[in-house]
């Protein structure tokens, strides 16, 4: 209750004397409350007439007397000095007690165990050695009244009142060391409390600062798919308040704006348990958002939620479009007049139009060799922009692989034999007669590899083989013993415009794009590609595919089907 809380409470500001002031107001309330019921006792005995007229006037005085004490010591540890206030208390409860019984009960009996609560109150309300103190005050008062009354004091009072002051000295100083040691750690945690509170304020200011000032829009997801933080720069990509967008998960914000394709590749981008992809591209509407996702830890390691990234991409998006068609337009419109180009220079070449001299015929033959190096150049542009366009598609048929690699060897035998290389051919007994494929771009992966190795080897040989890479997978290997990758450079080499770039291979030109192309290519076909190379000692490059091809559905980028160039593709590395 309050009123008692505010009856026993003393406002100061050292803790140690409020709480000595509380123990004391609560020791005087007691005593104030039985001294009022003795005095009812004595009001009721004096009515029923059951004591003599003079004892009852000597209890009426003596209970007065006690309530006057208790009320002026309250009054005094209340709104004065609190030590005065307990000298006084145990000074009038050391009275009262010698005045409760006979000398020879205090000095020789039971009633000198009375006085024990005044060395325990001495050392509770004033301080542990007070006890000691009211100890030998109360001896040498037993003492006086043994002497008065010609009494032999009791030998074992004095370790008594002193054994008892050693005991509860060593537990109030216990007490108070304990109470200051507790005080004490609960100032060291409140300085904790508030630091860590400034820290966390600070944190979360200068986050929400970042989080409000970022451009790119992010939302923070917790375990059950829920927002729970959005920031301003979501709400324009979005087109939900940010009120809208905390507490609902991201499918009901789809809505309308995602199809329904997009809606299954952001959810299970968000809600992946594994590493997350960088990003993901999908419309909103009409505009095309870039997102990345990333879990969010606790110290301990314990997930506790997603954030994601979203970035407007539609710029970027349709300059990629724009970019993708430039370059099959311009491929397109570029194709027709080199292959204008190159139909009359072999005419010329075969003297259609009259006899050429030999100087002729050697500039015939650097026009065509450079018209058709450019056409190589174009087709690849073509296959690349078709590539990132989804327009291509493989046409699986049945093809045998010799004569795959017949094919090959008849293009490629002659620029080899002009830097005088041996080019041998080979298919393995194990492989089967017919295989399954799209002859015309496995020709052409064949055909970029060859073209690789002749360029890049000046003496030796080039080597073309077809063989069982296992039960369930063939391989088409060409080795060659030319000047080798680098060990860094063979991290990017199938990597559009990449190539090795040192001052021996630069004479070799090319743009970089024929390996990129056929890895593409190697990829939709459902296999892979394995690289063996060191310098100065040639490279073996190896296409491992499938017995059974996928299904067209896996591997059609788009509906489109356009026609495979009739040009043997070139490939340049560096």
């Amino acid at each position: 209750m309050n009123w008692i809380n505010q009856l026993i409470n003393v406002p100061t500001i050292d803790p140690d004397d409020a709480r000595r002031r509380k123990l004391l107001n609560i020791i005087v309330l007691g005593m104030f409350a039985l001294d009022v019921l003795g005095i009812f006792g004595i009001i009721v005995v004096d009515i029923i007439d059951a004591s003599p007229p003079e004892n009852i006037t000597s209890l009426y005085i003596s209970a007065i007397t006690v309530l006057a004490g208790i009320v002026i010591t309250y009054l005094i540890n209340r709104y004065w000095i609190s030590w005065v206030a307990g000298v006084l208390f145990v000074t009038l409860f050391i009275i009262a007690v010698s005045q409760s019984d006979t000398p020879a009960e205090l000095v020789q009996g039971r009633a000198m165990i009375t006085f024990v609560p005044a060395v325990i109150i001495a050392s509770v309300v004033l301080r542990p050695y007070a006890a000691f103190i009211v100890a030998i005050v109360v001896n040498v008062l037993l003492l006086i009244i043994g002497l008065n009354a010609q009494l032999e004091p009791d030998p074992f009072a004095v370790p008594i009142f002193l054994g008892i002051a050693l005991a509860t000295w060593l537990a109030t100083r216990t007490m108070e060391r304990a109470i200051g040691d507790l005080r004490l750690l609960n100032l060291e945690l409140e300085d904790r409390v508030r630091d860590r509170t400034r820290e966390l304020a600070e944190s979360l200011s200068k986050t929400e600062a970042i989080l409000d000032s970022t451009a790119d829009g992010i939302i923070v997801f917790d375990n059950t798919g829920k927002a729970t933080v959005a920031n301003p720069a979501v709400s324009g990509l979005l087109v939900h308040r940010a009120e809208e967008i905390v507490g609902s998960d991201f499918e009901a914000l789809m809505s309308n704006a995602v199809s329904t394709e997009d809606k299954g590749l952001i959810s299970g981008f968000l809600h992946s348990q594994e590493a997350p992809e960088a990003s993901v591209k999908f419309q909103w509407g009409k505009k095309t958002l870039s997102a990345s996702a990333a879990p969010v830890h606790l110290e301990s390691g314990e997930e506790i939620g997603t954030v994601a990234v979203f970035r407007d991409f539609t710029r970027e998006a349709e300059i990629d479009r724009m970019k993708s068609t430039f370059v099959s337009i311009a491929s397109h419109e570029l194709r027709t007049p080199l292959n204008a180009i190159m139909g009359y220079t072999e005419m010329l070449n075969e003297g259609v139009y009259g006899p050429l001299t030999e100087q002729q015929r050697g500039a015939m033959g650097r026009l065509l060799a450079n018209s058709s190096h450019m056409l190589g150049l174009v087709n690849n542009l073509l296959d690349r922009a078709r590539i990132e366009a989804g327009t291509i598609k493989l046409n699986i048929g049945d093809f045998a692989p010799s004569k795959l690699i017949d094919g090959v060897k008849g293009v490629m035998d002659m620029m080899a034999h002009n830097k005088g290389l041996e080019l041998t051919t080979n298919v393995a007994n194990d492989v089967p007669s017919t295989l399954q494929g799209d002859w015309q771009r496995l020709h052409q992966i064949l055909i970029n590899f060859a073209n690789n190795a002749i360029k890049f080897t000046q003496e030796g040989s080039v080597n073309i083989r077809i063989y069982m890479h296992d039960a369930d997978h063939w391989a088409l290997a060409v080795a060659d013993t030319g000047i080798g990758i680098p060990e860094d450079a063979q991290q990017y080499i199938f990597e559009p415009f990449r190539q090795v770039d040192d001052s021996a291979t630069r004479e070799y030109g090319g743009a970089g794009l024929g390996l990129s192309i056929v890895k593409q290519l190697v990829t939709m076909m459902g296999g892979w590609i394995e690289l063996e190379s060191e310098e100065g000692k040639g490279s073996t490059f190896i296409v491992i595919l499938p017995l059974i091809p996928p299904e067209t559905e896996e591997f059609t980028l788009g509906e489109t089907d356009l026609a495979v160039s009739d040009v043997v593709h070139q490939t340049e590395t560096e």
